[in-house]
């Protein structure tokens, strides 16, 4: 299922499998949210500190199956780098929003500690700059490094959006979710549904949103070669035929 769009190959099987796994990654993430949090408090400061990386790191190491799935992986350092630069996505999108929240000389002082929509934004562009940039140069091989920084800037503003759209469906995306997680005993065992409607209910939509919608853009901006071992001859290859058909 490759097609070709303005020149260029379009994988939509790709896109499909990143898009998945953009809400698998966010589902995983809500559901080791409590628990994870929980044993990194009670047992070391590295845990708790790591609680920073999780979210990107567990998008990135799905994603990062699904571009070896399609060929397009071509050697252990490109996975790494792929996973190294997501887990910092989220570190650097968190504290780049919160800076601006505290910080931004467009906001008013007493609106300051709130969770605004130019916080947000700021935020979901720097996730977005930092997934989309590290794909597009590591994968896109078929292009020059300028035009691989230009699909991925031209992609980059979707991500502070998603992050505007994610956090205002807390109420009721998140809480759908929330539902969910909360049925299968992975919240907090004091956590009600009034609790839960406040930033956790946020957090989930906003995880769901962005990365299903990242997850997206990712399938869309990967147009570089596809490996000959991955395209058939292997297990793999014969795996990516039946996809294709």
């Amino acid at each position: 299922m490759i097609a070709k769009s303005n020149g260029e190959k379009r994988d939509w099987t790709l896109v499909l499998l990143t898009t998945f796994a953009g809400l698998l990654s966010a589902f995983i993430t809500m559901c080791l949210n409590y628990p994870f949090g929980h044993y990194a408090v009670s047992h070391s400061r590295f845990l708790d500190f790591s609680q920073m990386f999780y979210p990107g790191a567990v998008f990135g190491a799905i994603l990062v199956g699904c571009f070896a799935l399609r060929g397009y992986l071509r050697g252990p350092w490109k996975a790494i780098a792929i996973f190294v630069a997501f887990s910092a996505s989220y570190f650097l999108s968190f504290w780049v929003a919160a800076t601006t929240e505290l910080y931004s000389p467009f906001l008013e002082d007493r609106a300051r500690g709130e969770i605004s929509g130019q916080a947000l934004f700021v935020g979901g562009v720097v996730g977005a700059l930092c997934t989309l940039s590290a794909v597009s140069l590591l994968l896109n091989s078929e292009f020059t490094w300028r035009r691989r920084i230009f699909k991925a800037l031209c992609w980059t503003p979707v991500g502070g959006l998603l992050g505007i759209a994610g956090w205002t469906l807390g109420p009721s995306l998140g809480m759908a979710f929330w539902q969910v997680v909360h049925s299968i005993n992975l919240t907090a065992p004091s956590e009600t549904i009034r609790n839960a409607e406040g930033q956790t209910s946020h957090a989930y939509s906003l995880w769901a949103v962005w990365q299903v919608g990242i997850g997206s853009a990712l399938g869309l901006i990967v147009s570089g070669k596809r490996s000959a071992t991955d395209e058939g001859g292997t297990a793999s290859g014969e795996l990516i035929k039946l996809l294709d058909k």
